[in-house]
């Protein structure tokens, strides 16, 4: 399953190298990639929206709403 989720807080190629680590941590997690121009995050897996929320926890970036899901 594949979703893609807007990120917010990310301003720079090392803001998304972050968030690709800090998702792609998340059990259920298959891959990660981070669009920093879109600010989007698109997962594959099977993770729980909180366990990538509260992955992110205690960073300046944050897991908004989800645009789309396949």
């Amino acid at each position: 399953m594949e979703r893609i989720y807007e990120v917010t807080g990310m301003k720079c190629d090392g803001c998304a190298k972050t968030v690709t680590e800090k998702l792609s941590a998340v059990h259920g997690v298959e891959k990660v990639v981070v669009d920093l121009d879109k600010k989007q995050a698109t997962i594959t897996g099977r993770p729980f929206k909180f366990s990538l929320q509260r992955a992110l926890k205690g960073t300046k970036y944050a897991l908004g709403k989800e645009i789309k899901a396949n």
